[in-house]
Order: structure tokens, then C-alpha cells, then sequence
């Protein structure tokens, strides 16, 4: 087969969707299929709109693990968000998959032309790719695979709407094949006229062997953290929406009832938003002698990672799954998270972790503190995750059903056309 992948990053950059699409691009290749991966050269998401923020230094058109990756240059103008605000609100539907305040404006996307198979797009709310997708596989005649990991959090909440647009609805209307991960995920798909036979529930999975086997105490000397000292590690986009606000304040909570020398130390990797960081400024000085930032965790930084950890945290509204739990199961370290969006179907409460409503730095801080203080129950619910994993969640496994849907729809439209 000859594949067209559709994303808004791809590797180097780092995230779930992101990881997810080259972990299937890599087996696409290895089973001898053809792949071109479309993509922007932004390198953390505010380049779409903020042009002093980082971008992929790589040659336009590359090649990545035996794809070939076509880096579309992210263009910018003065007030460009304003524009696209405005846009937005316009009834001609592909205006508004080309237009929001956040999207990217990417010239030369929507020409992609090919003698391709099948179409794949990843990632909503960034509906330009998806857009483009579509017509690149209209004029193919090739079936279209949306994968949009849908963040569903508290229905009503801006997140939610962010995800549950008019022109996006009909996008995933379009596709041979909607792509979910939880039945929360496929249940909304469904209520907006989808057929259930177009949706296909895949699940994400985990490389055990790529984050597992680190050094625990590796991580702890290079920043400079006692060995004896209890830490707990996020592993996201530091932004509010990924609970990192709250989880600084519910650990500064613990904190300010522990001896002053021996805190909990929070540890935290990935890119940071904006928005955390006018938060992180604000923080006083006196955290940073238990707060850490990493930034983004290469590859082989991960092990290492996971293993100085007593505690993994993310308690976060916008994960439509969370292959980083995943992650730190494999390593058997217990999670606090979110009981928002398709989570709950992840993380058991009480079995595989600890579930805290969103926002809430309380309960955040008492689940934490839980955990602290019961060692038994933070080896019980690392050791059940391990055991989650262990039992499935193979990129194998995910990669074989998403292979045999993609055949089928072809062959379909073979049969259809013959």
C-alpha cells in the first residue's frame, strides 16, 4: 500500500498523538508498505500562531525511520488569531476547518496529491490536516481514517467545545473510519449520526522495554534530589489543562507541613505552555529546592525518568487516553489522575490508581499524601498497573487491527468500483 499520514507533529516532537503516529508509521514501514507523512514544522504547538516559539530545524522533506516526512512551513501575519476567530464563525464549513484563533496557516497542505491507498489523520482540534486529508483522498479515490483523539472532559467546559465543533462533526462524517480510544470517545462519535460500523475503538499501548530498565538514581543526582526523598514525576505539556498548576500547589500544600528539609520533590517533564509559564513565574523562590524542570524527555531519557519516581501524576483534562500512564505502570509506579474525559476507562480508582475530580488541589494533595504515607497501596497499585500491561496494550496488537481496517475499506472500495 502506498499511505499519506496526516498530523499536526511528528517526531522529533514529543506528545500522545504524536508518539502513537510514528509508532504506526514505524510497523506501516517494517511490513513493507509505502508511507509520506505530511506534517508542519512547528516543534511545540504555539508556533502555529507565535512565530518566536520553536520550530523544526530539519530539511523540508526527510526521512524518518524509512517514511518520507514533508515538513509544511508554518506561515505567520499580525493578528492572524484575531482573523481566525472571526473566520471561524462563518457558515462555509471548510473555512472554518482552515480557520480558528489556534490554527496553523500552512500554504501548499490541501495540494497533496498522490496515487495513494489510504488516508490517515491525526489529531483534532487542528482540522486543517484533517481537511486537507480529505481532499487528498477524495482525489485519490482512497478511503480516509480519522484518528482525532477527541478531549471530552466535563461536557460544557471549554476544552469540550473545543473538541465538539460544527465543522468537525462533519469532518469525522467524512471519514471511511473514525479512530477511538475509549467507548466514552466512540459513545459521543456515535450520538452525532455515525454509524457504529464506521467506528473502530483501538486503544493506545507501550514500547515496555523503551521505558523501562532506568537507573534510579541517575535522574536524582543530576538534579540533585537525596535518594531518600519521595518524588513524583508528570510527564505532559506543563499547562492548566494537564492539571500541572494544580499539581505544583497541591505538592507546595504537602510541603508547607513537612520539614524543611525533606520535601516532596515534584518533577516535571515536557515542553511548557504559555500559560504555565506566567504560573511558573509567579511561583515563589523558595520552591525551587523541591520543583524540577526537566523540559522535553528525549527517548532514552525516559527509563531513567520513570525509574527515580515513587509517584507519576497527571491530573489533566485533556487526555482522550494517556499512553504516559501506560509508561509508569510498566515501571509499577502507581498514578493520581484525573477523573475526566476517557481516563476513568484507564485508570480503575482504588485498583490502578487514584482518580481526583479536575481542578481539584485538595483532593489532588490527599491522594498524593495517600500514597506518601501507605506504602502497601502504592505497591499494590503499581504492581496491578503492571499487570495491566503485561496483559495487552501491545503497539502490535493496535497496529495489526488498524492494518486489517484499512484493508478492508480498500477492498470495499475495489468491490464497489469493480
Amino acid at each position: 500500500m502506498r499511505i499519506a499520514w496526516f498530523t499536526h507533529r511528528y517526531y522529533p516532537c514529543i506528545g500522545g498523538a504524536e508518539n502513537f503516529g510514528r509508532e504506526m508509521v514505524r510497523r506501516f514501514v517494517a511490513a513493507g508498505h509505502e508511507v509520506d507523512v505530511l506534517t508542519s514544522n512547528a516543534l511545540d504547538l504555539w508556533y502555529f500562531t507565535d512565530s518566536n516559539r520553536k520550530r523544526v530545524s530539519d530539511a523540508r522533506e526527510s526521512e524518518v525511520d524509512g517514511a518520507r516526512v514533508r515538513r509544511f512551513a508554518v506561515r505567520h501575519f499580525p493578528l492572524q488569531r484575531y482573523l481566525g476567530r472571526l473566520l471561524s464563525y462563518t457558515p462555509h464549513w471548510p473555512t472554518r476547518c482552515r480557520w480558528e484563533s489556534f490554527m496553523p496557516i500552512i500554504p501548499g497542505l490541501e495540494r497533496v496529491r498522490g496515487a495513494y491507498d489510504a488516508v490517515f489523520a491525526v489529531g483534532f482540534p487542528f482540522t486543517i490536516f484533517s481537511y486537507a486529508a480529505l481532499r487528498t483522498a477524495r482525489a485519490a479515490g482512497a478511503p480516509l481514517l480519522l484518528i482525532p483523539f477527541l478531549h471530552l472532559a466535563t461536557p460544557g467546559d471549554k476544552v469540550h467545545r473545543t473538541y465538539t465543533r460544527s465543522h468537525q462533526i462533519r469532518l469525522l462524517g467524512e471519514a471511511g473510519t473514525v479512530v477511538v480510544q475509549t467507548e466514552l470517545e466512540g459513545a459521543a462519535v456515535a450520538l452525532w449520526g455515525i454509524p457504529r460500523a464506521r467506528i473502530l475503538k483501538l486503544g493506545m499501548a507501550v514500547d515496555r522495554a523503551a521505558v523501562t530498565g532506568g537507573d534510579p538514581g541517575r535522574l536524582r543526582r543530576r538534579l540533585e534530589i537525596p535518594l531518600n526523598r519521595t518524588v513524583i514525576g508528570h510527564l505532559a505539556v506543563c499547562d492548566p489543562n494537564k492539571g500541572t498548576s494544580d499539581l505544583v500547589n497541591a505538592v507546595a500544600r504537602l510541603n508547607a507541613s513537612r520539614p524543611a528539609d525533606d520535601p516532596i520533590h515534584l518533577v516535571l517533564g515536557g515542553a511548557s505552555s504559555p500559560s504555565f509559564e506566567a504560573f511558573a513565574a509567579r511561583l515563589p523562590a523558595t520552591t525551587a529546592r523541591w520543583l524540577s524542570r526537566v523540559g522535553l524527555l528525549p527517548d532514552e531519557d525516559r527509563p531513567d525518568f520513570y525509574a527515580a519516581l515513587d509517584i507519576f501524576a497527571l491530573p489533566s483534562r485533556t487526555d482522550s487516553f494517556g499512553i504516559v500512564f501506560l509508561e509508569a505502570w510498566a515501571n509499577a509506579k502507581p498514578v493520581v489522575a484525573a477523573a475526566a474525559g476517557g481516563v476513568p476507562e484507564v485508570v480503575e480508582h482504588d485498583h490502578t490508581g487514584l482518580l481526583v475530580p479536575f481542578g481539584d488541589v485538595g483532593q489532588i494533595a490527599q491522594a498524593l499524601d495517600r500514597l506518601v504515607h501507605d506504602c502497601d497501596l502504592a505497591e499494590r497499585l503499581g504492581r496491578t498497573g503492571r499487570a495491566k500491561v503485561a496483559q495487552g496494550h501491545a503497539w502490535e496488537d493496535k497496529f495489526a487491527i488498524l492494518l486489517a481496517r484499512a484493508q478492508d475499506l480498500i477492498a470495499a472500495r475495489v468491490r464497489h468500483s469493480a
